[in-house]
Formats: structure tokens, C-alpha cells, sequence
């Protein structure tokens, strides 16, 4: 049988790595500024591989670049194998920083639950600092070099592990005196201002409110648009309007009287992950503080369990 594959044929490794760079980051610029090299290495990294399988893989515009059709073809298979390769080495390699735990979260995730934790796990564990970094989206590992992420969606990010930490109903919450009889109802949804997220999971969860509701789209006004989910409970704290929240981060101002939240309708596909390379769940410090969060986020799971009960869908 033909052996397709010709072990002799050289690997130019160099020039596929800048190929890969500037392929992912659709810039030689940025390329370069990643790579710690002139763009004019790039470039000519990039020329000499072109001659080398003797196929063109960019077009050159005056501002950009573009794949051509052979070299996004070409693409996933050497992003796969330098994946690999780092996976590979990340398993056999000792932890630089085995003191320092990185940890990505989105903003009202840290701001409304995390930090007034942390300092319980600070006493368990005194030698382990914990480095925050908020965002919203999902951070490349690659380029943002990161031990840990906290996610809120459906666990699905590619060429990353998730484990589930918790379920977390999104509902639409807002201060007692907008509504009558401490109930929000379809009326109210459309009456009162809305103070809206602008991350994906919240534009999401939104759709399947007004879906729910039977409510078109751009009937509602829209009164706040924020980034940061905490910024919206306390903006719908202070009667600025209606909100859709997660029931964690709301869960205290129900108990205490200053937030109302809608009992008919919940959106419930989205929960919190913990999502990082697979090598870097065998790592003894990310163990330790998922042993450490799992156990709190199973307390907030119980305090939040008899308000979404009463939901009915």
C-alpha cells in the first residue's frame, strides 16, 4: 500500500509558526509584536514557506491580510499540532508560579460573589495568591496566559476543558415601588425602563424573555446599557428601572425586601464553568481552589434553590 506521507519531506517549523501567528491574528503586525521579531521577518518567514510548499497562503492587502483558500485549509491542522505541542510540554513542565493562581472572571461574577469569599480561602490557603483578570469573553490561552477561567454559558469553548460549578437562572428583577403588589408582570415589562447587559449571554437570555413574553423587538426603552452585570443590580436597586440578573447576584436583595423578581419565567440554559487546558486541571493549586469554590458555589446553589422553585416554567 502507498504511504501518502513522505517522512522526509523537511517541516519548516519556523516558518509554520509565524504562518500560524499571523494566520490566528490576521496581521504580520501582530504577528511580530507576539513573536518578539520585525514585521519584515514575518513577512519574510512567511515568503520563504510560500516558496517552500509552493503555494501562496496570504493575500496582501494595502491595510490587511487574508487566508487564501489552501491555507485555511491548511490552518486547523497547524493549530492543532502547536496546541499539542504546548499541551505536551505543559504536562511535563513544572509550574513557574506554583505561589500564584490567574484566574479570568467576568466583572459582576468577582465584584458581587468572589471577592467577599476570597478572603475564607486566604486564611485556608496563605501561600497562594490569587491574580484577578475581568472579562467578559472567553480569553485566549494562548495569548493571554491564564491557570483558571470562570464562565458563564452553556461549557462549550473549543480546544478548552469545562467543568460545571453551578446552575444560576437568569430573572428579571426590579425595586418593589415600580410595580403593584410585589409582582412583575408582562405590562410591567414593557412599562418600565430597561437597564440592559451588553454581553452575549445577556442579549441571549434577553431574546427568550421577550420570546416568552410574546414581545416584539425595540419595544421596550431602553434606559442603562452596561458591560458590568453589578452595575445593573444596582441600578434596578435604586429604582432606575427593570433588569435581568443572575439569581445569585440578586438572591441578598430579595431576602432583604430591596429587589422583587419575576416569578413566571426563568432562563435557565446557561450555568457557571470552570474552563482551562486540560493539563492545567491536574494542576495540585487549581485543585485546591476548585475544591475550595465547588463548596461555596454549592452553598449559594442551596440559598438560591427555594427562590427558583417558585418560578413556574
Amino acid at each position: 500500500m502507498n504511504n501518502p506521507i513522505n517522512d522526509t519531506y523537511p517541516i519548516p517549523i519556523n516558518g509554520l509558526r509565524y504562518f500560524y501567528w499571523a494566520a490566528k491574528l490576521t496581521s504580520f503586525k501582530l504577528a511580530a509584536e507576539k513573536l518578539h521579531v520585525s514585521e519584515a521577518a514575518i513577512s519574510q518567514q512567511i515568503r520563504k514557506l510560500e516558496s517552500t510548499l509552493d503555494v501562496k497562503l496570504f493575500h496582501r492587502g494595502h491595510q490587511k491580510i487574508t487566508l487564501t483558500h489552501k491555507a485555511e485549509r491548511l490552518f486547523p491542522y497547524i493549530q492543532t499540532a502547536f496546541i499539542n505541542i504546548q499541551e505536551g510540554i505543559n504536562s511535563i513542565a513544572s509550574d513557574p508560579n506554583p505561589n500564584r493562581l490567574t484566574l479570568s472572571t467576568i466583572p459582576s461574577y468577582a465584584t458581587n460573589w468572589l471577592i467577599k469569599r476570597l478572603a475564607a480561602f486566604n486564611r485556608l490557603h496563605p501561600k497562594l495568591s490569587i491574580s484577578i483578570d475581568t472579562s467578559i469573553e472567553i480569553l485566549d490561552t494562548e495569548t493571554n496566559p491564564l491557570d483558571l477561567a470562570i464562565r458563564y454559558g452553556t461549557g462549550n469553548y473549543p480546544g478548552l476543558k469545562s467543568e460545571f460549578l453551578m446552575n444560576d437562572p437568569v430573572v428579571l428583577v426590579c425595586h418593589p415601588r415600580l410595580v403593584s403588589n410585589n409582582e412583575i408582570t408582562r405590562e410591567d415589562f414593557l412599562r418600565i425602563p430597561s437597564i440592559i447587559g451588553t454581553s452575549c449571554t445577556v442579549i441571549e437570555s434577553m431574546e427568550y424573555i421577550k420570546q416568552f413574553y410574546k414581545i416584539k423587538k425595540n419595544t421596550q426603552h431602553e434606559t442603562l446599557l452596561l458591560t458590568d452585570g453589578s452595575l445593573g443590580v444596582e441600578a434596578a436597586r435604586n429604582g432606575q428601572g427593570i433588569s435581568l440578573q443572575r439569581m445569585s447576584l440578586v438572591v441578598d436583595l430579595i431576602e432583604s425586601g430591596e429587589l422583587i423578581y419575576a416569578k413566571d419565567y426563568a432562563f435557565r440554559d446557561f450555568s457557571f464553568y470552570a474552563v482551562a487546558s486540560e493539563t492545567n486541571f491536574e494542576n495540585p493549586k487549581i485543585i485546591m481552589f476548585l475544591d475550595w469554590l465547588k463548596s461555596e458555589m454549592n452553598i449559594t446553589e442551596k440559598q438560591i434553590a427555594p427562590y427558583v422553585a417558585k418560578i413556574l416554567n
